[in-house]
């Protein structure tokens, strides 16, 4: 998998990094949580993320076999744009495709359910938006926002299909659909 990024130097602290009760610095490990967490203070460190950024991602799932790991926007909302969740990749990789949607849409870019685009990766390796039905996995934004509308972003297999393509090599579980597919 390829992901497409504009080649325009930016200071290291321009992309919004995974919150954390104590944000990290992009390439720093987010400090690891040893206690209880005080609710107003992870949604105060989220609004500061936001602020500074745009939008944050968070990450969830994977706790156990048939639980997949899902990552998603906190902040596009605020951009007047849908929030973002990706389902299946290794956190690291699915950040670097929700940061990539981020600056896209700080940009002007908009993506609505159905839109294919290689905007976010090489030619042969579309990526397609799906609107979320059960957005129950997006708790956090909907407490940092209200009632949020939510795409997924739905990444192609090792040879660039999507998961309702003829020769698709990954397994139905790998990356559970959030909402209808694309008709055609």
């Amino acid at each position: 998998m390829r992901w497409r990024r504009k080649q325009t130097p930016q200071p290291e602290s321009s992309t919004p990094e995974a919150a954390a009760p104590e944000p990290a610095g992009p390439g720093t490990p987010a400090p690891e949580v040893t206690g209880p967490q005080d609710d107003a203070q992870v949604l105060a460190d989220l609004r500061r993320v936001v602020d500074r950024f745009g939008w944050a991602v968070l990450h969830g799932g994977g706790s156990g076999p048939g639980d997949p790991r899902w990552s998603y926007t906190v902040g596009l909302t605020g951009l007047e744009h849908p929030e973002v969740i990706v389902v299946g990749l290794p956190f690291e990789a699915a950040e670097t495709y929700l940061n990539l949607v981020g600056e896209a849409v700080r940009a002007g870019a908009r993506f609505s359910p159905g839109v294919v685009t290689t905007a976010l990766t090489d030619a042969d390796s579309p990526v397609v938006f799906l609107q979320v039905a059960d957005t129950s996995r997006l708790a956090v934004a909907e407490q940092f926002a209200g009632s949020v509308e939510a795409l997924q972003l739905v990444w192609p297999d090792s040879t660039g299909k999507l998961p309702w393509e003829e020769g698709h090599r990954n397994p139905p579980h790998a990356q559970p659909l959030l909402g209808p597919r694309p008709e055609g």
